[in-house]
């Protein structure tokens, strides 16, 4: 081949090249302009096209099923209710709900699992202090959203708070409230606690203290505590009534704190009694029987049988998905006020989510009622929506309120 034609292919392959480069830069300038969205960002983990993935650990079996059951299956139902209603801008939810049996070690695997296994968008309704606090740094790490694990106040010096949103009363307040309303309103001049021997319990526990140093003339005179395998209580009963108190304020699972009231109807004891609203489920009075008449506890959302429309209009759809919530219907609506939120910030949000936009979102939330829960606000320096609580007595198989909210200082 002489040099003139090797030239003249040389240049026409030239041409050829350009040409072709010219083609392909524009097809990736189309490209970019047709799919901007997609173009460098990962997709948000939990979400897809069709999808948004939610998950819980709960107890599901052990002493706290009471709790788990209600709560997981109150918020499954939720959630398959919203679903069959069309979603949320054209997504459906998705529940991954695992049992951890009220163990701290099988909840941190569950957790895990739940980030890596199911990728779940957010983490929502998780139950115990001493599970949440076994699980804290790794959810804060993986920066997944955390929405009102049930548990006592375990974020004061925790700095990384972003993906944190509770709608969740204070156990250090309630105690507090409790106690005092007892020393002002029933005479109560000598306190007892019966407490599970965990963060939930000695939560509580400092709560009632704290009541005690504040009201004028009470006196803690004993307290009990139990392990949450126990199935024999009688000898904290003992102890109790040992201890002279006039009043004993209850800080247990459903299983326990029906099993130290029946111990202390055996021994003819009757002291004053007050209890934490995590057992304000009507289940309590098949679970005590007459021995849980009379009883102070506290609530945080309007219940059963108040004559709320908004509550009783929800409980008819949660027994429409599924009818086993009937036996647990304060449980049941406490898993929806945990979920309502975070539903109605990716409402807000719109059809592009991302955590940064639901946190966004959900800091907007400003003295917001749902169906369940009400009054929640939240802001960049305020991430716990709740900070009120009002009183209720149990008499003759139903709760009756008995104060107007009380409120107290958020602290984070």
């Amino acid at each position: 081949m002489d040099a003139e034609k090797s030239g003249a292919i040389a240049d026409k392959g030239g041409e050829a090249t350009m040409r072709y480069a010219r083609v392909f830069g524009l097809v990736l300038i189309l490209a970019a302009l047709l799919f901007p969205a997609t173009a460098g960002v990962a997709q948000e983990r939990g979400i897809t096209p069709t999808e948004i993935i939610i998950g819980s650990t709960v107890p599901l079996s052990g002493p706290a099923a009471y709790w788990g059951l209600g709560v997981g299956r109150g918020i499954d139902a939720y959630l398959k209710s919203i679903n069959d209603a069309g979603g949320i801008h054209g997504r459906k939810f998705r529940t991954v709900l695992l049992d951890d049996s009220y163990l701290p070690p099988r909840a941190a695997v569950n957790v895990r699992e739940l980030v890596e296994r199911h990728n779940v968008f957010a983490i929502v309704g998780m139950i115990g202090t001493a599970n949440a606090f076994a699980a804290r740094d790794y959810i804060i790490e993986s920066k997944t959203l955390w929405i009102t694990p049930t548990t006592n106040d375990i974020w004061a010096g925790l700095r990384e708070k972003k993906y944190l949103f509770v709608t969740y009363p204070s156990y250090l307040n309630e105690g507090r409230i409790l106690t005092q309303y007892a020393a002002e309103k029933l005479g109560t001049k000598k306190m007892a606690v019966f407490y599970q021997n965990d963060e939930y319990g000695l939560g509580l526990l400092r709560g009632v203290k704290y009541g005690v140093g504040a009201a004028k003339g009470v006196k803690l005179v004993g307290q009990a505590s139990y392990e949450v395998t126990d199935a024999d209580v009688s000898a904290q009963a003992v102890k109790l009534r040992q201890s002279g108190a006039d009043t004993v304020f209850i800080a247990a699972t459903p299983t326990q704190g029906a099993l130290i009231v029946r111990e202390m109807a055996k021994l003819g004891w009757r002291p004053q009694l007050l209890a934490t609203f995590t057992l304000g489920d009507p289940i309590m009075f098949r679970l005590a029987g007459e021995a849980w008449n009379d009883i102070y506890l506290t609530a945080y959302f309007p219940l059963p049988g108040s004559g709320d429309n908004k509550i009783e209009e929800t409980l008819g759809t949660l027994f429409r998905y599924d009818a086993a919530l009937r036996g647990s219907p304060y449980n049941a609506l406490a898993g929806v006020s945990f979920i309502e939120p975070l539903v109605e910030a990716l409402r807000r949000v719109g059809p592009d989510v991302t955590k940064d936009k639901v946190v966004a979102a959900m800091e907007s939330l400003r003295n917001w009622d749902g169906a369940v829960a009400r009054g929640v606000t939240f802001g960049k320096d305020r991430h716990q929506g709740l900070n009120r609580i009002y009183i209720v007595k149990a008499s003759n198989g139903q709760y009756v309120k008995i104060t107007d909210w009380i409120s107290y200082q958020t602290s984070f």
